[in-house]
């Protein structure tokens, strides 16, 4: 089979779910039979090590800024200059500037991905619905992370779910001595009980449920950490939340971290009460950790490995239920059973890489 070229539009080359998983993939694809490029809009930490396996990234300006038309002339150039075999557009309903430059541009596969299932930032269900059609429209593939992201974007039309995938071979176990070394680093005294939470500071996150949480655990006289890991927007509101509540003590951020799979192995629960999620990768890599997870019940199940360490609990519910959830000791799972797990449910990387190479042939 003859190199196949792949251009994947990308939102950032930083730290976050839909890069990582690309990252992931691209690291498992065979690189004689394909070879991907991107285009983004931020540039980020991923950028060298992306940049080092020989692909081409092009910055793009956002369109609001630019204007579309100008984004579509400098996406048809790109396409036109390089001769891409397929364009892999990962922003969902936004996809439709890109998807059209790649159809006039002749681009024969032209994949549309779906990450998520609510547009936050849309208030007008008319755009909104043109958005999703006209993507659609242009696009000669439909995927999604998740069946309710396919159902969000595609509507009625038929669509393939690829899962997110884990690698595995990025789960490094602390060992004794890392974990004293990393719990002297952040103050963590016995008896703590260690909670995390790994996103960035959006409305959707929903940090200010953790902030009540962390009161009301500390209300109760139960000692805690809470580490809040990623950056954004709303990261002041929420620490002055913190200090309006009182739990300075209690609770750190950490900013942007590179060491994630280290920190979920020192929590004693990870905690994601978003109010949505298209998939959830950091579920995935607190469950190949080990670490037990309290979730919100409207995440999806594609996710869960069905080792018990996921709870799905009601954001609407008494608060004492997640709580509960917190306190109460989780079975220990051991590596091979995690391992098999993730094999069982084919979210590994390469059955993942094989399943989104076969798209583009």
């Amino acid at each position: 089979m003859a190199l196949k070229k792949i251009l994947h539009i990308i939102p950032t080359t930083d730290f976050g779910g839909i890069t990582t998983m690309i990252v992931d993939i691209w690291t498992n694809t065979n690189k004689s039979l394909y070879h991907f490029d991107f285009v983004s809009f931020n540039k980020g930490q991923y950028h060298e090590m992306i940049t080092q396996q020989g692909s081409k990234i092009f910055y793009e300006k956002y369109i609001t800024e630019q204007g579309p038309l100008a984004y579509i002339r400098n996406i048809y150039r790109i396409l036109k200059q390089q001769q891409y075999d397929a364009v892999h557009d990962h922003t969902g309903y936004r996809a439709v500037f890109t998807l059209l430059a790649a159809r006039l541009a002749g681009v024969p596969c032209r994949v549309l991905h779906s990450h998520t299932n609510v547009a936050e930032e849309w208030n007008n269900k008319v755009i909104l619905t043109l958005l999703k059609k006209l993507s659609v429209f242009n696009a000669t593939k439909l995927i999604a992370c998740s069946r309710k992201a396919g159902e969000f974007c595609f509507d009625k039309k038929p669509f393939e779910v690829i899962a997110n995938p884990i690698e595995l071979q990025k789960i490094e176990c602390l060992s004794l001595e890392e974990k004293r070394r990393m719990k002297e680093e952040l103050a963590i005294q016995d008896g703590d009980l260690v909670l995390g939470h790994i996103g960035r500071f959006v409305p959707v996150k929903n940090h200010s449920f953790l902030i009540e949480l962390a009161a009301k655990l500390k209300q109760q006289g139960i000692p805690i950490k809470l580490f809040l890991v990623g950056d954004g927007p709303l990261e002041q509101d929420i620490q002055l939340l913190v200090q309006q509540k009182n739990v300075e003590e209690c609770v750190r951020f950490l900013g942007q971290r590179t060491d994630i799979l280290k920190l979920l192995q020192l929590f004693d629960k990870f905690l994601l009460p978003s109010q949505y999620e298209g998939f959830g990768i950091v579920l995935l890599e607190a469950q190949v950790c080990g670490t037990p997870a309290i979730v919100s019940s409207t995440l999806p199940r594609e996710v869960d490995l069905n080792m018990g360490l996921l709870h799905y609990l009601d954001l609407n519910g008494e608060m004492d239920s997640w709580i509960q959830a917190i306190v109460t000791k989780n079975v220990k799972v051991d590596h091979q059973m995690i391992c098999d797990s993730i094999k069982w449910k084919g979210l590994d990387a390469e059955t993942i890489t094989n399943k989104l190479c076969a798209v583009y042939i």
